[in-house]
Parts: structure tokens; sequence; C-alpha cells
């Protein structure tokens, strides 16, 4: 069974700006198109958090987990703002290639509740 790698990130960064608030920003990372489309590529998140350590890039990977309907692998990327920046400036280059790709907006969380 074939499923969507962009809603199920989609989900992840909703879900993760439910868990915590004081996320900022959160961006789908990508890596090559041809990286992505294999099945085995994680979902890559670069969380944006004023509250995190200013400590450079580590990434954390987390295993999929179909019975949470997570059937992908994922990488999150947590930085402070200031770090950000320097992405942003490629001063602070990301892991294997990767960019910066799409913001997900922080869900409606009144709508849910």
């Amino acid at each position: 069974m074939q499923h969507d790698k962009n809603a199920m990130a989609q989900r992840l960064a909703e879900s993760h700006f439910r868990v915590d608030s004081s996320i900022e920003h959160i961006f789908r990372l990508l890596a090559t198109d041809e990286d992505e489309a294999r099945q085995d590529e994680p979902i890559k998140l670069l969380e944006v958090t004023q509250g995190t350590p200013k400590c450079g890039i580590m990434p954390v990977h987390f295993t999929a987990h179909p019975p949470s309907g997570i059937f992908y692998p994922s990488v999150i990327v947590e930085v402070h703002s200031d770090e950000f920046d320097k992405i942003k400036q490629k001063k602070m280059p990301l892991p294997n290639g990767w960019k910066v790709s799409r913001e997900y907006a922080r869900p409606d969380l009144a709508a849910s509740a």
C-alpha cells in the first residue's frame, strides 16, 4: 500500500505544533528528487524554536511506526531561531545536501479542541 509522504509530513508537523507551543516554525527538508522518491527516505522536518540551545544541527532519527499511522522514518532537526538565520544565509549548511522547502502553518488549535 502506498502512503502519501507529503500528507504524512503535514500530519507530523501539525502534531509537533500541538505538543510543543514553543515551536515558532516548521519547515520540510528535502533531499534530492531521487532520494525523496525512495520508500526508505525519511520525512525530514526543521523545527525553529527560541527555547532550544544553540548547539548546531543535530538530526534526531525516528523509525516508522505504522500502528500510529506513521509509515515512513522521520528526522527532526531542531534549531534556535538565530541558527535558522545562519541556515538561510548559508553560513550553517544542512547535512546531506538537504534543502529547506515549504513551511507548515500552525494548526488552528481552537478548531481542534
